[in-house]
């Protein structure tokens, strides 16, 4: 019964302590609970107010009712922020009689002197708790007296928020393009920093010879930007030519914080040659060939190419590896590659004489139309037939003879100045000739000045036997057409 007695006694006399040693701070004031008759007991106070209402901190105590001399115990404090705040400077005092030989503590203490040791625990946030374990022992029976209490400092905190201002800007287009194609153009703004922006705007000025619908600077009015959040503005651009435009845009803010973003688009464009060569003559009925040539000079394909050839009037088309429709030949070219070209060729036939033109166009995706023009003259070929006779062959000696000249165009073109001259035998002398010039034995016919294709001219020369042999009679005929004159003799018999 005496055993029991002692234990609820320790456990009321740590209670009271505790009330106790937390009533000399003058600042603070708390009510005690006592513990329960048990092996463990608890003491729990209130600080400032020494009740829960009021009261920012509560201080547990925990010890053993009853332990054994000589053998090692521990107590411990349990400190609780009761608050939604922090407290600062929290600091704990424990005062223990001199009966308890304290080895060591968790944490450690910042001070201890003469029975009393002091933690400092510095801050403890909203509903926190901190715990303090004190180990030691006591060597002879009797009652150990310890008590704590506890001081802080409650604090007014407010907290200033301080963000920072910062704005990104990209610009986004194709590296390259045709000449032909809009440039599609995206700029993105975003907020990057932590502050909301206003009076956000984007002026774009486009390099020379760029433009979108006709302006050479575009203004986008963002508005504000919350942090993080960002928009898109996109815009198709147009090139006046071929080359590389750098194009750079700026963002402004009311905060002061600025961005730009540089892109660059490499403007191509196919550029088309056409050349046409074809034979400068050729002969009526003989076929011949016109070719193109079409090339790219420019720095992209040309896609789609093709070629138009009108067809003279006149002429017929042999053979192509084109659509002879309407009166063109039409050459799908397909894709010509830069610094490519393609050949083509077709061949005609005329059933006339003339001059011939042939025009070609050439076109292409993106790549402006390109003519050429190249002619071909059409002749003629004119064969000159020389027929002699002599009526009557053999002739006596001061008889007569009639030797007639036919001269035919067997040709296609018209022969010039056809004209031929006999050379009568001296076994005979001419007596006449029509419209001819008679020199001695020789006979000159006019000059005919054109003898068309088809053509005939005929001759008659009247010669009489002088002498009695075998005469050759020669005749000559020249034209524009026969590079040397052609001769021919007749035989005549004179007795």
């Amino acid at each position: 019964m005496k055993l029991n007695l002692t234990k609820t006694t320790s456990a009321l006399s740590c209670a009271l302590l505790l009330a106790g040693c937390a009533q000399q701070q003058q600042q603070h004031k708390y009510k005690a609970v006592p513990a329960t008759a048990a092996k463990t007991g608890t003491a729990m106070a209130y600080f400032p107010s020494g009740k829960a209402e009021g009261s920012g901190l509560l201080l547990e105590k925990m010890a053993p009712a009853e332990v054994l001399a000589g053998q090692p115990y521990q107590y411990s404090y349990k400190v609780s922020n009761l608050t939604d705040g922090s407290l600062e400077n929290v600091q704990v005092t424990d005062r223990v009689s001199s009966n308890f030989a304290a080895t060591d503590s968790m944490p450690k203490a910042a001070s201890m002197s003469g029975g009393m040791a002091t933690w400092s625990l510095g801050t403890l946030g909203p509903k926190e708790s901190k715990t303090i374990t004190v180990n030691g022992s006591s060597a002879e029976e009797g009652v150990v007296n310890t008590c704590g209490w506890a001081t802080y400092n409650p604090v007014a905190c407010q907290d200033i928020r301080v963000v920072k201002a910062n704005i990104a800007l990209t610009k986004t287009e194709p590296a390259d393009g045709l000449l032909c194609d809009p440039i599609p153009v995206v700029i993105t703004v975003k907020n990057t920093g932590s502050s909301a922006l206003t009076g956000v705007q984007i002026a774009d000025s486009l390099p020379a010879g760029m433009t979108s619908d006709g302006k050479s600077s575009l203004t986008f009015d963002v508005g504000n930007l919350a942090p993080g959040e960002s928009r898109d503005f996109k815009y198709n651009a147009t090139a006046a030519n071929a080359g590389k435009f750098d194009n750079t845009a700026k963002v402004t803010t009311t905060q002061g914080v600025t961005a730009e973003a540089t892109a660059s688009t490499t403007v191509h464009q196919p550029v088309l040659m056409i050349a046409c060569k074809a034979a400068d003559q050729q002969f009526w009925g003989r076929k011949f060939d016109v070719c193109y040539t079409v090339s790219n000079t420019g720095d992209a394909p040309a896609a789609g190419s093709t070629l138009t050839v009108a067809v003279p009037a006149g002429l017929t088309v042999s053979s192509t590896s084109g659509q002879v429709k309407d009166g063109n030949i039409m050459f799908d070219l397909g894709s010509i590659a830069a610094g490519g070209s393609q050949n083509v060729c077709a061949t005609f036939v005329s059933a006339a004489a003339g001059s011939f033109q042939f025009n070609g166009t050439a076109k292409g995706v993106c790549a402006a139309p390109v003519s050429t023009s190249c002619s071909t003259k059409i002749v003629g070929l004119s064969a000159i037939l020389l027929e002699k006779a002599d009526d009557p062959d053999p002739v006596a000696v001061g008889d007569t003879t009639t030797y007639t000249v036919k001269v035919t165009n067997q040709g296609n073109a018209t022969d010039h100045n056809v004209q031929v001259v006999v050379v009568i035998a001296p076994e005979l002398v001419p007596v006449s000739a029509d419209g001819a010039t008679i020199d001695g034995q020789t006979v000159t016919f006019p000059v005919v000045a054109e003898l068309p294709a088809k053509g005939v001219v005929g001759y008659k020369i009247v010669a009489k036997g002088v002498k009695a042999g075998d005469g050759h009679t020669l005749f000559k005929l020249s034209s524009d057409v026969l590079k040397s004159p052609i001769s021919a003799e007749e035989s005549t018999t004179v007795y």
